[in-house]
């Protein structure tokens, strides 16, 4: 998922007023001595325009084609994992097929960010993905200890085989479709309601249910949202000019920024296409309702690791807060490969505002932001009349069974189910190896959720 003030320097911005001018100056001059030849200049001016602009869209659907194509590549690899895992009886062999089919559940989690997909619009998918990667380490941890997989076990297995081949099935009649001159960067240009065409044709990748045990995968309620309207945007409607402003003064190092149209769906958007001096490809969505940066997707091909994760996170708080996130706290962190991903929610007197939350991803080789999303945030996010806690900390803490060493506390706003903002005592527990989160009502006493933590191979902590 955002994170650092990237905007651009005072000297650069007078550099291109002052180049602006002179280029009006020299067009002034052209238009009112050579009035015939200036129809023939906008004319080459506006093709050069088109063909750079072709050039670009290109560049970026060859990006989108390459992670799509990874994506289905990753998806008939897991299917096939579960075929062979599902039909072994060997704990060594079976703790191998685990191994790879939590790497590809990984791998298939970088496609899906990098593709211009509305996470509304596939949740279902993307809960869907990052489960098998959790429940996949269970079982292998299972199995490294000793242990052998259950009927339940198995019976979730052939649950998830039954949604990858659907998936699949999915996945390859669109790849024929993409054969045929499917444009994946025209279709998420394209709104037919709330949602793009290309997010709309995701919606059918749905997980079937299975009973997998409560897990944090990427960070405590990641996924809520608890509000169906909007109530986080404020400002006056900008104009697609001061948008462009917006962009350029958040990202440094840029080299081709390119107006994309509008996005009509649940938030009205401009998009832009940007390139930077270090080669990275942004797509930059901004709110026309207060001009702020909804959405950045983009990817790093790099194993390459020059910034500490101290300057990381120092990086993406510092983008959220240019975003309008104040007095942020990183609430989850995973590092993967060269790129590093923070969970940062607001708070308010103090306590963590959980359906606030913001996602920043960093790239640990140049430093930029490379990822933002902030639909939680805007769709969440208001100045809440929150309540004093009436349970005392004390008394929450003695609402946890004895087998558990509590760590840590501290309050927060949990997102519960039926569309629930519930203040709450969450208390980081140990048992046994194991971290888990337990939330009390600081009002009623009452536990609301557990969670459990899987701690992934490649290093994702908690804060």
């Amino acid at each position: 998922m955002d994170n650092r003030e990237v905007a651009l320097s005072k000297s650069k911005e007078e550099k291109k007023e002052n180049k602006h001018k002179k280029k009006a100056i020299i067009g002034l001059t052209i238009a009112t001595s050579i009035l015939g030849a200036t129809t023939l200049g906008f004319g080459i001016a506006y093709g050069v325009s088109m063909s750079q602009a072709s050039a670009y869209s290109l560049k970026l659907e060859n990006i989108y084609q390459k992670n799509y194509y990874e994506l289905v590549d990753n998806v008939n690899n897991a299917d096939m994992n579960i075929s062979k895992l599902l039909a072994s009886d060997s704990s060594v062999y079976q703790g191998k097929m685990l191994t790879e089919l939590s790497q590809t559940a990984k791998a298939m989690q970088v496609n899906v960010a990098s593709l211009p997909i509305n996470n509304d619009n596939i949740y279902q998918s993307v809960r869907f993905i990052n489960q098998m990667s959790g429940f996949s380490q269970v079982l292998e941890e299972k199995i490294a200890k000793g242990g052998v997989l259950s009927e339940n076990d198995r019976t979730s297995l052939s649950n998830i085989h039954e949604a990858l081949t659907e998936m699949k099935r999915y996945l390859n009649k669109m790849s024929q479709q993409i054969g045929k001159g499917y444009s994946i960067v025209d279709a998420s240009s394209r709104v037919n309601g709330e949602y793009d065409e290309f997010s709309t044709r995701f919606v059918s990748m749905k997980s079937v249910d299975t009973d997998y045990p409560s897990m944090i995968y990427d960070g405590p309620f990641s996924d809520s949202v608890v509000n169906q309207k909007i109530r986080g945007l404020n400002g006056s409607l900008i104009s697609k000019e001061d948008a462009y402003k917006k962009v350029d003064k958040m990202f440094k190092n840029i080299k081709n920024l390119k107006y994309d149209g509008e996005t009509d769906g649940k938030f009205v958007t401009y998009n832009f296409s940007l390139t930077t001096s270090d080669e990275q490809d942004l797509y930059v969505q901004v709110t026309k309702s207060g001009g702020h940066i909804l959405s950045v997707s983009g990817n790093v091909e790099s194993d390459k690791k020059a910034v500490g994760f101290e300057q990381a996170k120092k990086i993406a708080l510092d983008f959220a807060k240019e975003n309008g996130v104040e007095d942020g706290e990183v609430v989850w962190f995973e590092e993967l490969d060269s790129q590093i991903y923070f969970n940062i929610t607001p708070k308010q007197n103090g306590v963590v505002l959980y359906p606030d939350l913001v996602k920043v991803k960093v790239d640990l080789e140049k430093g930029n932001v490379v990822g933002y999303e902030a639909m939680s945030y805007f769709t969440n996010h208001t100045n809440r009349t929150i309540d004093k806690a009436k349970v005392a900390v004390e008394d929450a803490k003695a609402k946890i069974d004895n087998s558990f060493n509590i760590v840590s506390e501290r309050l927060v706003l949990a997102p519960l189910e039926y569309n629930r903002e519930v203040l709450c005592f969450e208390l980081e527990c140990q048992r046994e190896g194991a971290t888990y989160y337990i939330y009390i009502n600081a009002t009623t006493g009452q536990e609301e959720n557990v969670l459990k933590v899987i701690e992934t191979s490649d290093g994702s902590k908690l804060m």
